[in-house]
């Protein structure tokens, strides 16, 4: 995966087939810390701490189309090769929690990517689960969630296409990338 929402789309994926029913995806990006970091949670059906050490050990799916799972793999691959840290936690019945830094100013830092884009379509095309977004920076905190779009949009279908594209313009305003 190339970039930062790369990751995110992946994990994010994977609590979807999980169950979620709540995601949130926090971000921090502090020059002044020289940080990054991504957590995404959600309470979805969690994970026996079998699979966990799996996941931890290699490339692990349980997915039955194919063998091998590259995604939390590269996530902690990435984080740790920038001087980072990676915790997977996750709890049968409860959900997970997955957690990437990095050292911000490492050379193979990735980039951003586009996460208006994907924070936007996440929130419009999976309505009926409720994603909380949260960005911080050294200037401010920006926060959204499905509920609060649903309550401007009151009752509208939010995979829409003028809707989508108001979302994404508001995300980028407020987290520039």
């Amino acid at each position: 995966m190339k970039s930062l929402d790369l990751h995110i789309i992946d994990i994010t994926h994977n609590s979807i087939r999980a169950g979620a029913t709540q995601i949130t995806i926090e971000m921090e990006d502090s020059a002044a810390k020289d940080l990054v970091y991504l957590k995404i949670i959600d309470n979805g059906c969690g994970m026996p701490q079998d699979m966990i050490d799996a996941i931890n050990d290699h490339f692990y799916s349980c997915r039955k189309e194919r063998k091998i799972g590259m995604g939390i793999a590269l996530l902690k691959f990435h984080s740790q090769l920038c001087e980072g840290d990676f915790h997977l936690k996750s709890k049968v019945g409860e959900g997970t929690e997955i957690y990437a830094s990095y050292k911000r100013s490492h050379v193979d830092m990735q980039p951003m990517g586009d996460l208006s884009d994907c924070f936007a379509n996440f929130i419009c095309q999976y309505s009926n689960i409720n994603f909380i977004i949260k960005y911080i920076t050294d200037e401010d905190t920006f926060e959204l969630s499905t509920a609060d779009v649903k309550d401007v949009f009151e009752g509208m279908e939010l995979n829409n296409y003028e809707i989508i594209k108001s979302l994404k313009e508001l995300i980028h305003e407020n987290i520039g990338a």
